[in-house]
């Protein structure tokens, strides 16, 4: 179970990637400076996570910055993916989106502002801690052999045996 999630983290690390633009914004107030605390790379189904975004103002005049969340296979709280904050100067702030996964599987959300990008891989198991792959196998193999494994299945196999023997008698 234990390498089974080690697996599982490292192929959400994988997945994570960071794009830097260097460019000049035009009008407008300059972009202010964050990052993102990284998210637990594998959850389950069932549960839900804050992204919290730390936005801080480095310059000596008032910033603001765009920032969009881009998470497909994921609930959104608030409902929207775009959120702008705006910081005076030498000022701190933070904003966060809660997301809740519709489905299991492994999957890119990206953090982006007019100027950066960063990428992360989440993981997402059902409640049992299988992948998508995982229970589709268990879902057959419970189908096929799952009643082999229940009491009644046993009880009636012995009354059978036990009226074959009563009549071979």
């Amino acid at each position: 179970m234990i390498f089974k999630l080690n697996s599982d983290e490292k192929q959400a690390f994988s997945l994570d990637n960071e794009k830097i633009s260097y460019g000049s914004v035009g009008e407008g107030p300059l972009p202010c400076a964050w990052e993102v605390k990284d998210p637990e790379r594998v959850m389950s189904e069932e549960k839900s996570q804050a992204l919290v975004v730390k936005v801080s103002n480095k310059y000596d005049e008032d910033c603001q910055s765009i920032l969009t969340l881009s998470a497909p296979g994921f609930d959104l709280s608030p409902n929207k993916d775009e959120q702008t904050i705006a910081l005076r100067k030498k000022g701190k702030g933070s904003l966060s989106w809660i997301i809740t996964p519709r489905k299991s599987g492994t999957f890119e959300i990206a953090i982006s502002d007019i100027l950066n990008t960063k990428i992360f891989g989440i993981t997402v198991t059902n409640v049992f801690g299988l992948n998508a792959m995982q229970a589709k196998i268990a879902s057959i193999f419970g189908g096929l052999f799952g009643p082999m494994l229940t009491v009644p299945w046993w009880w009636d196999r012995l009354r059978r045996k036990q009226k074959q023997e009563v009549q071979s008698t």
